[in-house]
């Protein structure tokens, strides 16, 4: 329906995986050593401040005293304001917008839904983003005047809502496709050997390094800006690692036996806990800062013909993601038509489906163990399974999954310990299969991008009882939506929310209680709303009877 920026197919490969990360840096003079703070304030209270002692490889000229943030990484405690559309639109462009109406932009179905997991994902932290903005700042890509003081440690995070919109801005370009292709991985050694190549005053590109634990848990991303000789095949990354402003921190390694080891807490209000890896486990990375700070394609902006299956066959890989706790959550096991699974097997991870990939997650918190981001193939149909085995308590748990032109959402599961749910959805997100071994009543969401209007409708509280199922559709070749409870085991209060988007307005719907018996379902006809209609029919089948009401809107 857009006659606005479109993607190109090139583009169209580019993968945007929910990540929890967070990180700093900033400028510094060139010549100076490394600014000396006794104390700094870190995530266990106050932490000594390193002071090397050997010489220098390489210096960035980035001191973390000088233009390092003066405030620690956070969370979304304070309601900070992340991601928004008109953010959304400086990111990819007009092709993220269902309309832009008086300048503000409406945004696509799929685009709504991926910010909004951003935003979530932010909980654990924004180091990412701090260390991008800070390396910016230093380079002087940016000046600290703009976000409204002298210097970078006297920028003020509280009611600063263009430094956090920035700072959220730089968080979710680490999944670029662009960011993708510059990133560095290696050996430990081969790291060294690389910051030594590009830690200099003025340098084209500059880098934040992220890494994690040995099971891909944990992850976080500080800012290297100088090496250190300790001598015996030893040396010292100096990084800003933005949980400790003020002071230099240091990852060590040893260049001989290819390890290195680290101590911090990703998240300050969580104790320090050690990283470590070697030349086997692929856990460190350098990310550049440039790629994102252009505007970049988001992949999923495809329109559904009526009656097509355009989004099954663009080639877009489809993204899943589960949004639980981050340290006591269920798995996801998705499993393909000929039985191959990528996700938990008795909570070891397996992947049998070519062309499915899991994407890591910096969880920006050292004892967080969140759950990966799954890219698969388009073109496929495959079930997903959420897992409480292994859970220790019960947890709302909601799963996204995200096309070319459509999204989808299974929201507000209570998941227990021990406890299964199931979707099964169709290849082109316009059907959802819902089911589970015990009671449930979550919210089902189906988004679907159409050439003329953009639809986004949600069955709420669509109810089943233990092992029963409930099939939303929202089909390509109609206007009808529709909840069938055919074999879902309990009557339901469902309440509905029906939203369409052209490139001139926005309408809404919401019906909040719709009575639908065990057994029966329901389905609203808006092709007459679609035509600018004030009313909807609703048809209720009970016992194999329907009955059939016009729905006043507005």
């Amino acid at each position: 329906m857009r006659s606005l920026l479109k993607p190109t197919a090139a583009a169209a490969t580019l993968l945007l995986g929910l990540t929890l990360a967070g990180c700093g840096g900033d400028t510094g003079s060139p010549a100076a050593a490394p600014t000396k703070s006794s104390k700094g304030t870190g995530a266990t209270g106050t932490e000594p401040d390193y002071t090397p002692t050997g010489a220098l490889l390489a210096d960035s000229g980035f001191r973390p005293a000088v233009n390092g943030f003066g405030f620690q990484n956070y969370g979304n405690d304070e309601n900070p304001a992340n991601l928004t559309p008109a953010t959304m639109r400086t990111l990819f462009g007009d092709a993220v917008c269902a309309n832009v109406l008086d300048g503000a932009c409406a945004l696509i179905p799929q685009a709504e839904a991926w910010m909004e997991q951003q935003n979530k994902g932010m909980g654990g932290g924004h180091c990412y983003g701090m260390s991008v903005a800070s390396l910016l700042l230093h380079s002087q890509a940016l000046t600290p005047s703009a976000f409204g003081a002298a210097s970078t440690p006297e920028l003020g995070l509280a009611n600063n809502q263009k430094l956090q919109e920035f700072i959220a801005k730089q968080f979710v370009g680490q999944n670029f496709a662009e960011v993708k292709a510059g990133q560095i991985k290696g050996t430990p050694s081969q790291i060294v050997d690389k910051l030594i190549e590009v830690l200099k005053p003025g340098a084209p590109e500059t880098y934040s390094i992220g890494f994690y634990k040995r099971d891909m848990t944990g992850g976080h991303e500080v800012t290297p800006y100088a090496i250190e000789d300790k001598g015996s095949d030893k040396a010292a990354i100096l990084i800003y690692d933005n949980n400790y402003p003020g002071i230099t921190r240091h990852i060590d390694v040893d260049r001989k036996a290819n390890t290195w080891t680290y101590e911090t807490a990703s998240n300050p209000a969580e104790p320090s806990e050690p990283y470590e890896g070697d030349a086997t486990t692929a856990s460190l990375e350098l990310d550049p800062t440039n790629p994102a700070q252009r505007v970049v394609a988001f992949p999923y902006t495809g329109d559904e013909p009526k009656g097509g299956k355009g989004s099954a066959q663009s080639g877009v890989p489809t993204l899943v993601y589960l949004d639980g706790d981050p340290k006591d959550h269920g798995h996801l096991l998705i499993s393909d038509d000929a039985g191959r699974r990528i996700g938990f097997v008795n909570g070891k991870r397996v992947n049998e489906i070519p062309g499915a990939r899991f994407l890591e997650n910096k969880s920006n918190n050292s004892t967080y163990a969140t759950e990966p981001d799954y890219e698969l193939p388009s073109g496929i149909h495959f079930t997903i399974t959420v897992d409480g085995t292994g859970m220790k308590k019960a947890d709302p748990t909601d799963v996204v999954i995200l096309g070319d032109a459509f999204e989808v959402a299974v929201t507000g599961i209570k998941l227990v310990p021990g406890a299964k749910s199931t979707i099964d959805m169709s290849v082109d997100g316009d059907r959802i299969t819902y089911s589970s071994t015990d009671a449930q009543a979550p919210d089902i969401e189906i988004g679907e991008n159409y050439e003329q209007a953009d639809y986004t409708f949600t069955a709420q509280h669509a109810a089943v009882a233990a092992n029963g199922t409930v099939t939303v559709t929202l089909p390509l070749d109609r206007n009808v939506f529709t909840i069938d409870a055919a074999k879902s085991g309990t009557k339901s209060e469902i309440g509905i929310h029906m939203e369409r988007i052209d490139d001139h307005s926005a309408r809404t719907f919401d019906k909040p209680s719709i009575a639908v018996s065990a057994g029966g379902n329901a389905a609203f006809d808006f092709d007459a709303w679609d035509g600018g209609a004030t009313t909807i029919g609703l048809t209720v089948t009970d016992n194999g009877v329907p009955r059939t009401t016009p729905l006043a809107t507005k």
